[in-house]
């Protein structure tokens, strides 16, 4: 009797990018669209990618190949039937922290990931009000801003705070099917700092 094919586990641990150039191959839209599903656990094909991403299989590949070269994605073993390797997350977090010396270089960097991450979630957010406000069932899509005042140690309990509570709802191995009428939900968490307080 065929055994079932056995879908490869990613990595878990912390993939932190301090290098400028690693930081900036994040910054195109199909590879964050891609870096998103890879990160919640799943383990895609360049096709899947790239049907996830709006692009053809041959410009994923490249896209997929230049975030392996920074260490952000890996390929997963082969499965039994022989076709094309899939791919897979490197670890199960992934932080950019740029240490340059605040160098007009690194601050471009990160703004063009700030741009591109940013736009994103504004056309998910779009997306998911075009869909739902016809009905009149926005199902949870929100777009909220806060004045909060906070010590830098405060902002950090903050942040661990929220990411505990989101960390319920994370893909794994307690919540890997979803619940009866769940949806897939995107969180962006931004929190920034007034420099003239």
């Amino acid at each position: 009797m065929a055994r079932a094919p056995r879908t490869p586990t990613p990595p878990t641990g912390q993939v932190v990018l301090t290098d400028a150039a690693a930081v900036k191959a994040l910054a195109h839209p199909a590879r964050l669209v891609v870096i998103d599903a890879l990160y919640a656990g799943d383990v895609l094909t360049a096709t899947q990618c790239a049907a996830l991403a709006g692009i053809t299989p041959s410009a994923m590949s490249y896209h997929l190949r230049a975030l392996e070269k920074h260490g952000i994605v890996q390929r997963a073993e082969p499965g039994t039937d022989g076709r094309e390797r899939p791919w897979m997350r490197s670890g199960d977090a992934l932080r950019t922290e740029l240490r340059g010396d605040g160098s007009t270089g690194d601050l471009a960097v990160a703004g063009l990931l700030m741009d591109e991450a940013l736009n994103l979630d504004r056309q998910r957010l779009r997306r998911a009000l075009e869909a739902d406000l016809p009905s009149g069932d926005t199902r949870g899509s929100t777009y909220e801003r806060e004045r909060l005042i906070l010590t830098a140690e405060e902002s950090r309990e903050l942040v661990a705070e929220i990411d505990k509570v989101a960390d319920r709802y994370k893909p794994d191995a307690r919540r890997h099917s979803a619940p009866e009428g769940a949806s897939v939900y995107y969180l962006s968490l931004l929190l920034a700092r007034d420099p003239d307080s």
